[in-house]
């Protein structure tokens, strides 16, 4: 369980939850029906719930805030400040296991998921082969055998031979007798060596086996770890096309914020002609006035120390940053004071609450809610301060102001709120003091944080190290400038300091009050009030989110893989664009779009309007017609130059999908969303699958609200988000890391539940193993292309090799059990010997297509084409063997009567004056056709030597690198002509006429067989350079179709 004052993160629910009557900070995914909740102010709901005692009337949704009701202010007391007591956090009932809803959405949606690439591609195969060349075959051998029957053709056998036997030989090679077993092997196969990627590999290679072994069968019956059954490694990681991300702080980025920029004002020696202009200056005032000494504003910027890549330690850029020590030390430490002390960070964040939820509520549209500056808290120590530097201080107050903005609001009648302003959240005015004590002094001190415009109008004075200088408009501007321009890309935080030299009134502790926009005179002199004038400014400190280099790392990694990341971010544009170029994407012109709707359209059958209250709108909008009219050119004259350098994409996510239709693909190709929600972002992952992406998501482990995205994208990777760092430790160790023996079994248990959809979970420092597991699946899924693409083409072979020994009045060249080996035992052997071929680096360099439901007919064509040249010929030469093979026994038959056997002579010739191939010459067909199953087997093998390296040609990569293939090349062989002796041996008939030898086949047959096997390398050689050109040539245009990212508005 975590410390109830961690900085909150969104990437991992945390819950105040009543457990044993002792408040702990539990996961939300642990959180069970009857649990009593501490929701604070500003918080959204978890799940649902219900409020106790007299609050249980209110019933929460999920993600929604609670308000706190309070009577409004009189108009009486609006011109005066009134302090108020600190909203308390409010306590809920849960009424429904958000883990119920996990699991239930789990079994709902988990076979919901796209089919694979590759399960696309074998459907669409065995579509094609059941609904065209099996049932063709099927049509075209019972009508030519059925004529040679009728016709009485020489060499035809019985009828049931003919007419039932024949045919099914000739389409035995085209059903899945094997294949599907076959392919759930290679599928596990493929699994299993995805998976051991990610644990370390033991060096003996019993071991390895051994390893292998025991994944593979815990694969086999559900017992892995994985999903491997319902969203496979293999299939979706090997053809993924965009890696997507949907959380930020610590995942993408440290959890916390790092120091980036320091402001602050320091005593510097003016030049020549700054003397000058002062001196001048001096002799037109007057005499008596005091001249300003000569002070700047200075800027220190900060930045990750790179000899720590796994930690956020930040450093000084400039390494004379000493000689501004001494402006620097109060800033370091009021920092130091208001943050490295558990009490005082307790009380700040209790503030922050309160703050945040006046930040919501009280305006519109609702400012930035307040978060504590945690990860300021190394600078202290950078600045040279140490833990104990805070031991003599003793905190004694807070409270906490803010102010309203003055922008109008867009509710009200006749104003129109420019878009620029409707779209950015503002910072919100605030300003938190704390009084603490000196114990040895006996001093009090006021130190103030908050923002820039809220602290300068409590300050009339500046710090420039060694003395007070009077604050002028010129400063203030400076500063507020630099604050906002901060503001827009990060966070930043202005710091004041005040000696209070009487004691303060005990009723403002612990308070908030509302300042007016503008104090007065009198409002100075308010008791409430009073304590937080007249303050010293001691500087401005800006931070932001920083990449982690890790994270740096696999998205260039992704990028040479030709692997879009896509970052979905829930925060504004400018601040997303800024952590996106950190991370090296690209957010110039067209890659940007925001999916929040610019309206949300109304249903009009809901919407009743009676005739008067028509009227009086009517004429209420005529009064104030012309005003808002005024306001909004304006507006359009001052945002014209920008809206002409925008770029035209779609806005909104109801917006994408016409865009994508009617204009351009780019909605496609940019890496940033923008203003995110979840169901945003699952609508467009649907969308990116509906046009082909195979989409993997990234996200956090202990986000519960992750789960609708991880069970809509291909495969989902769950990683375990960073820690953030607790300042009230003083070191740098992560709060996690110190608690690991007491939280790690919850802390585990929740990241199983939040990540029930994905196929694995990573570690917080495994995500370099993401770049591994794709270069893996990548790597098997192109053997298994290979593998069953070979196993396709010998099937074709021998489907082939039938119907034309038919179309060619010849006897069977293959029997029963000679298609059953081939098709059954030899082929896929030799097939998957393939998946041994050693990893390939360009593997990562060449993009993977998109997840096409059909299968074009340009590819259809080339196959065909391809496979016509590799094995037509092959084919002739098989049935020319087996004809002179045949003539040859003819002959040793009737060798009294030599014409009988001229090849012409079997066109003309009946069947009572042709050798009985099915009857006393039976012994003849069958060596002629054991011959030509051994002749098929070898032409296979030979055939297979380009097929083991796809890549490149024969010369350049060795085949026999793939150890597997080089064993079935050896083994296959001897394993045949065992089977085909013994089957002899055993199934010898004794009653035919005429016994033949293998002494009996003419070395012709042989001849032709054997020398035929070097033009065979050379012609598959040569097709396989033609389609390594063609391939070249496809990924070529699919690598420039990944990098251009413009549409058809663009400029250029």
């Amino acid at each position: 369980m975590e410390d109830l004052f961690v900085p909150s993160l969104p990437a991992v629910s945390l819950q105040w939850t009543y457990r044993d009557g002792r408040l702990v900070n539990l996961p939300v995914s642990l959180l069970v029906e009857g649990d009593i909740i501490s929701l604070r102010p500003g918080s959204e709901a978890p799940t649902e719930l219900r409020g106790i005692q007299e609050e249980e009337h209110v019933v929460l949704s999920r993600s929604d805030v609670f308000s706190h009701v309070s009577s409004p202010p009189s108009r009486l007391d609006q011109e005066r400040s009134r302090p108020h007591r600190l909203l308390q956090p409010q306590l809920f009932r849960v009424t429904r296991t958000p883990a119920l809803e996990v699991v239930q959405r789990c079994l709902e949606l988990s076979q919901h998921r796209p089919v694979s690439v590759l399960d696309n591609e074998r459907f669409t195969v065995q579509t094609l082969l059941e609904r065209g060349p099996a049932l063709l075959t099927l049509v075209v051998l019972l009508v030519m055998n059925m004529l040679r029957y009728v016709l009485g053709a020489p060499g035809v056998g019985p009828w049931h031979v003919t007419l039932l036997q024949l045919p099914v030989n000739g389409i035995l090679p085209l059903l899945p007798l094997t294949f599907p077993l076959l392919w759930l092997l290679v599928g596990i196969y493929g699994e299993v060596r995805v998976l051991l990627q990610m644990d370390p590999q033991p060096k003996a290679l019993w071991e390895v086996w051994k390893l292998m072994c025991g994944t593979f069968f815990s694969v086999l019956f559900g017992r892995s770890s994985a999903l491997c059954h319902t969203a496979s490694l293999l299939h979706n990681l090997g053809s993924v096309t965009v890696l997507c991300c949907v959380d930020k702080q610590g995942i993408l980025s440290w959890p916390s914020p790092n120091p980036e920029k320091i402001l602050f004002f320091s005593k510097t020696l003016p030049s020549e002609g700054a003397n000058q202009k002062q001196k001048d200056r001096e002799n037109m005032n007057d005499e008596s006035a005091k001249p300003r000494p000569f002070c700047g504003l200075e800027t220190l910027s900060l930045s990750l120390d790179r000899a720590h890549f796994d930690d956020t330690r930040v450093q000084f850029d400039d390494m004379r940053w000493e000689r501004h020590a001494r402006s620097l030390h109060p800033l370091g430490l009021a920092i130091q004071l208001l943050l490295g002390d558990a009490a005082m960070a307790t009380r700040v964040l209790r503030l922050s609450d309160h703050l945040s939820h006046a930040a919501l509520l009280r305006t519109r549209p609702p400012c930035q809610p307040v978060r504590p500056p945690w990860g300021l808290c190394q600078l202290p120590k950078i600045l040279g301060f140490s833990p104990l530097a805070r031991e003599p201080f003793q905190q004694r107050m807070s409270v906490a102001a803010y102010t309203l903005p003055t922008i109008p609001c867009s509710g009200e009648p006749g104003v129109i709120a420019p878009p620029s302003v409707s779209m950015r959240r503002l910072p919100f005015s605030h300003l938190i003091a704390l009084l603490v004590h000196h114990a040895h002094t006996g001093d009090f001190q006021l130190f103030s944080y908050g923002s820039a415009d809220a602290v300068l109008s409590a300050c009339s004075e500046f710090w420039n190290g060694e003395d007070l200088q009077m604050l002028t408009d010129s400063d203030r501007k400076k500063v507020v400038d630099f604050y906002q321009r901060s503001c827009m890309a990060g966070q930043c935080v202005a710091v004041s300091f005040k000696p209070l030299l009487q004691p303060h009134d005990p009723d403002i502790d612990g308070t908030c009050v509302e300042l007016p926009a503008s104090l007065s005179d009198e409002d100075a002199e308010d008791v409430f009030l009073s304590p937080l004038k007249q303050q010293v400014f001691l500087g401005l400190v800006s931070s932001q989110y920083q990449a982690r280099p890790d994270m740096v790392r696999l998205i260039s990694g992704l990028d040479s893989a030709c692997i879009r990341f896509v970052y979905f971010s829930n925060e504004e544009e400018v601040r997303s664009k800024v952590f996106a170029e950190k991370m090296g994407l690209e957010t110039g012109w067209n890659c940007h779009i925001s999916l929040q709707s610019e309206c949300f359209p109304l249903d009009p059958e809901n919407i009743h309007i009676t005739e008067r209250e028509e009227e009086e709108s009517h004429l209420i909008g005529e009064c104030v017609r012309e005003e808002a009219e005024s306001r909004l050119m304006e507006h359009e004259s001052a945002c014209l130059i920008e809206d002409l350098n925008r770029a035209k994409l779609p806005k909104g996510i109801e917006n994408v999908r016409p865009h994508l239709e009617n204009i351009d693909n780019v909605p496609l190709l940019v890496p940033l969303f923008t203003d995110c929600t979840s169901q945003t972002e699952c609508e467009m992952v649907c969308i990116m699958q509906e046009y082909g992406e195979v989409v993997c998501c990234l996200g956090s482990s202990q986000n519960i609200n992750n789960n609708a995205i991880f069970l809509q994208s291909d495969i989902s990777i769950a990683l375990e988000p960073l820690a953030p760092m607790c300042c009230p430790s003083g070191n740098d160790i992560h709060p996690r890391t110190r608690s690991e023996s007491s939280a790690v079994s919850l802390s585990r248990l929740s990241g199983a539940i939040c990540g029930l959809a994905c196929t694995v979970q990573l570690h917080r420092q495994d995500n370099n193993l993401v770049i591994s597991l794709i270069r893996q699946a990548r790597h098997t899924t192109a053997g298994i292309r290979k593998c069953f693409l070979f196993l396709l083409q010998c099937q074709l072979s021998l489907v082939l090799i039938q119907i034309l020994a038919f179309m060619c009045q010849l006897p069977p060249p293959l029997a029963t059990s000679d298609v059953l080996l081939l098709s059954c035992c030899y082929y896929p052997m030799l097939s998957v010997s393939l998946l041994g071929k050693p990893s390939d680096s360009s593997i990562m360099k060449v993009p993977t297509g998109k997840n096409l439901r059909f299968l074009p007919k340009k590819t259809l064509r080339y196959f065909v084409l391809c496979y016509s040249v590799k094995f037509g010929l092959t084919v002739c030469v098989y049935l020319t063997c087996f004809g002179l093979l045949l003539h040859a026994f003819c002959l040793n038959i009737n060798h009294e009567d030599g014409k009988l056997c001229h090849p012409t002579a079997l066109l003309m010739n009946s069947s009572a004056w042709s050798p009985d191939w099915y009857g006393k010459h039976s012994d003849g067909l069958s060596l002629g056709q054991k011959v030509i199953a051994l002749l098929s087997l070898v032409y296979a093998m030979c055939t297979s030597v380009s097929h083991v390296h796809r890549s490149a040609p024969l010369w350049k990569q060795n085949p026999l690198s793939n150890h597997s293939w080089c064993a079935v090349i050896c083994t296959l062989p001897i394993l045949s002509v065992s089977i085909a002796t013994g089957s002899r041996l055993l199934w010898h008939d004794p009653t035919p006429h005429r016994i033949f030898y293998i002494s009996d086949v003419p070395p012709v047959t042989w001849l032709l067989g054997i020398l035929w096997l070097l033009p065979l390398v050379f012609i598959n050689e040569g097709i396989k350079l033609h389609e390594i050109r063609m391939r070249v040539r496809y990924q070529k245009r699919q690598k420039l179709q990944f990098d251009t990212k413009l549409g058809m508005n663009s400029p250029f």
